[in-house]
């Protein structure tokens, strides 16, 4: 098992594992019903550097690797319950804060880094566009230079983070001629500008504790001393931030489905039918053997594809799109099983169930959707 390389697995894992479960989650269905962010929560996450784990030290982050990374997510999402504060953690840390800290300058660092590391300053990602979300060559966002400065013009949709966000890492077109690659530039933003407007939260399918909007650039002036990178480098800094992206959302699905199982194994020995308890049904106990096979491979695949990750070989891209195609679809399904567990009750939003299955699904569509997952593999074939 990879993990054999990590030699404080354990420690790191049951730190984040108490990090989840030590912050008295007060209503989930109310704050799930009602879209709300939980900034105490975030703070809470804050105190423990989740916010900052692959960072440098010295801009506040811990200097994690992604196989650190990933068993710190994979056991915070077993102890909390609280599914869009994670998810909403993951956006801002793997999407925001590590492009800027594997790409941006000493001065940029100084300027943003600590304060996003920290959690002080929630960070959004602002790439997916109507026409532009899987299909990022087909992105509209320009950034027009002029003299030492650039001005942003588009809008980008179903961003999260963006109602509660301090900062943006910002994509656009600065060479049309170029494409994606070579064409699209990255730079880092703060949000109050009066040119930059952001709407209000989109109500959501699930994870509705992550506040998710859009954002218009009109006629944005930005100096050009805020671009991450140099010019045409956005499309190397984003591919590199899914890598990381698909590796830690996949982890901490892995967790939530471990949480949910072992919850489920719990209702099976209480719950009786004809004077029996659920669990000693055969069929009960197939079910559950499947899952817990689904959950071992994830983990394993997410931890190789993490261990890429900080090894650098040629397939970490491919590594990392195996781990999440297999995760999400077998974790999403695994979910609805043990849902259908709980039989009439499952189907009740106080049961939580309900609320877990519908978290699980936007795994199919955040990070690139299975569809692009199997284009990326089938390439490397």
């Amino acid at each position: 098992m990879i993990l054999g390389v990590l030699k404080n697995y354990k420690t790191i894992y049951n730190t984040f594992h108490e990090v989840g479960k030590s912050f008295p989650i007060k209503d989930m269905v109310d704050q799930d019903k009602n879209n709300y962010f939980d900034r105490t929560l975030w703070n809470h996450f804050s105190k423990h550097g989740l916010h900052g784990l692959m960072a440098e030290e010295s801009y506040g982050g811990k200097g994690f690797t992604a196989l650190k990374t990933a068993v710190a997510y994979e056991a915070l999402a077993y102890g909390c319950e609280n599914n869009g504060m994670i998810f909403s953690s993951i956006a801002h840390l793997v999407a925001c804060v590590e492009p800027l800290s594997a790409y941006g300058n000493d001065e940029q660092k100084s300027k943003f880094l600590k304060k996003m590391s920290t959690g002080q300053w929630i960070a959004a990602n602002a790439i997916t566009e109507y026409n532009s979300g899987s299909d990022v060559y087909n992105m509209a966002s320009v950034a027009v230079k002029k003299g030492g400065d650039y001005i942003i013009n588009g809008e980008k949709r179903y961003i999260t983070n963006s109602p509660v966000c301090d900062v943006l890492i910002v994509y656009a077109l600065t060479d049309k001629t170029k494409g994606f690659f070579g064409g699209v530039s990255c730079f880092i933003v703060k949000s109050d500008s009066k040119d930059i407007k952001i709407s209000k939260t989109k109500d959501k399918m699930g994870l509705r504790t992550a506040q998710m909007g859009d954002i218009k650039f009109n006629n944005f002036e930005i100096e050009a001393e805020n671009m991450i990178g140099k010019p045409g480098s956005g499309g190397q800094i984003f591919n590199n931030s899914m890598i990381w992206e698909r590796v830690v959302v996949s982890a901490f699905l892995v967790g939530q489905l471990d949480r949910m199982l072992d919850k489920t194994v719990l209702f099976t020995k209480k719950r009786k039918l004809n004077n029996k308890n659920l669990f000693e049904f055969q069929n009960i106990q197939h079910k559950i053997a499947d899952i817990k096979t689904i959950l071992n491979a994830g983990k394993n695949l997410v931890y190789d594809a993490a261990y890429a990750i900080d090894t650098k070989p040629k397939n970490a891209l491919t590594r990392a799109s195996i781990a999440k195609l297999f995760v999400s679809e077998h974790c999403v399904n695994a979910i609805k099983q043990l849902q259908e567990i709980y039989g009439a009750y499952g189907y009740l939003i106080d049961s939580g169930i309900e609320r877990e299955y519908r978290d699980s699904f936007a795994s199919l569509l955040y990070s690139g959707t299975s569809a692009i997952q199997r284009n990326i593999i089938s390439a490397d074939v």
